[in-house]
């Protein structure tokens, strides 16, 4: 080897290591540029835990989580057009949360370079962590026995720490809550039956998500960690219903009617949220605890059809005032709570053919270790003649195109009265009873 060949390599690598230099010197001042842009913007701090106002707690948030130092260490990282996601995989869930905030608050004002890209690697980031996470800290309403809903989501959180420093803040809102630790993941179950906790959501309608409210916080959709069950684990044998709607409807009725503070327009709220749960009861299907002697056809869709000889029984459920109630489940959760042995089978019927069936009893419970929902006879034929009118009208609106009430409006009127009559009803009794 010549000397000319050493101190042509040797001029080839300095060469190479002053480029190097010159592109770090120049995304540096790239990025000094960039910062001018949003020169006098603070780094994002905590917010309120939810919209809602209490009297001397109006302001009130969680401590910082992100130190200042560690907002400046993190925060630098917005400005980058390619963020690495090996470097993410070193922050906390909660210095994620604060850095998607800050991609999100700096964007705002004015278009940071690279932002979609960067934005979907943090949020996939923290999506990947909730998804492979063993346990989560959920919070339950002590008042229902599920999954709280707070303005249509559910709350979940990384650390135990934070859940129960948001449980303090809700209960300052007069919410009766407690933080439960779920597994994400059902390892003692086995084949079609290992469920998990996103799995359980699904079948009480809970598809929104924030994780760790009150702090650096995020929202996602169920459905982007794990699909609905029935999409891609569900027996063709199995025909039983799943009323995800429903459930959520019923829960997030009952919380709200079991809250104890008076508000604006209360009324209305309550009146709104019982018209959707009672208009999803009538076009639901049930799975019904039941006996029977002679023939009877399994159906495709689940149903069962009896010969016009079949002898049906159902369970009954007896109240301390000797009322009979015919149990109804939503779904194989519930049903599982029965405990009642190998005995009952299981029908599955509309709301129409269980009202043909209560005959003598007082009524329908749903989900009876659940939410617990009673619908009287009385109230049953009230929301099914409710229900008929309503089917009247969207008929006759999709036969004009114009009427002067739109369907959806009429429905709900129709649906309002049949409310009002059941707590007229309700009242009453209670009178009846006094």
């Amino acid at each position: 080897m010549g000397l000319f060949d050493i101190f042509g390599k040797k001029n080839d690598k300095e060469a190479e290591q002053e480029k190097e230099k010159a592109l770090e010197e120049q995304k540096e001042k790239t990025i000094e540029d960039r910062k001018k842009v949003y020169e006098g913007l603070e780094w994002p701090c905590i917010q309120r835990l939810n919209p809602v106002n209490i009297k001397d707690a109006e302001g009130e948030v969680m401590e910082e989580t992100v130190p200042p130092e560690r907002k400046d260490e993190i925060g630098e990282m917005i400005y980058d057009e390619d963020i690495s996601p090996d470097t993410l995989k070193f922050l906390s869930g909660q210095e994620l949360l604060f850095l998607l905030t800050a991609l999100e608050v700096f964007n705002k004002k004015a278009p940071l370079p690279g932002f979609e890209k960067n934005h979907r690697k943090v949020y996939n980031e923290v999506l990947g962590r909730v998804r492979d996470a063993d346990t989560l800290f959920v919070l339950y309403d002590r008042t229902t026995g599920y999954p709280y809903i707070d303005h249509g989501f559910t709350n979940v959180y990384f650390e135990k720490e934070l859940a129960e420093k948001a449980v303090e803040m809700f209960d300052r809102q007069y919410r009766k809550l407690f933080a439960k630790e779920c597994k994400v993941e059902n390892n003692d179950a086995q084949g079609a039956r290992r469920a998990g906790f996103f799995d359980y959501l699904y079948y009480i309608g809970m598809e929104n998500l924030i994780v760790d409210n009150g702090a650096y916080r995020a929202r996602f959709k169920r459905n982007e960690i794990v699909a609905a069950p029935g999409d891609w684990n569900r027996d063709e044998r199995d025909k039983s219903p799943v009323n995800p709607a429903l459930n959520f409807a019923m829960l997030d009725f009952i919380e709200e009617a079991r809250w104890p503070v008076k508000y604006e327009k209360r009324n209305e709220v309550l009146r709104a949220k019982e018209i959707r749960m009672l208009s999803l009861v009538r076009s639901a299907h049930f799975i019904v605890p039941m006996q029977h002697e002679g023939p009877a056809e399994l159906m495709e869709d689940g149903r069962v059809r009896f010969g016009k000889d079949t002898k049906i029984r159902f369970l009954v459920m007896k109240t301390q005032d000797d009322k009979q109630f015919i149990p109804l489940y939503t779904d194989g959760f519930e049903f599982a709570k029965i405990g009642k042995g190998k005995e009952w089978n299981a029908g599955v019927f509309g709301y129409q053919d269980i009202l043909r069936f209560v005959q003598d009893k007082d009524g329908i419970r749903i989900n009876p270790d659940g939410q617990g929902i009673v619908i009287t006879k009385q109230q049953m034929m009230a929301l099914e003649m409710a229900g008929h009118q309503a089917d009247l009208i969207r008929g006759r609106q999709m036969s004009r195109a114009n009427t002067g009430q739109s369907a959806d409006n009429a429905v709900q009127q129709a649906l309002g009265q049949a409310v009002a009559r059941m707590q007229a009803q309700n009242d009453d009794n209670k009178e009846q009873q006094d």
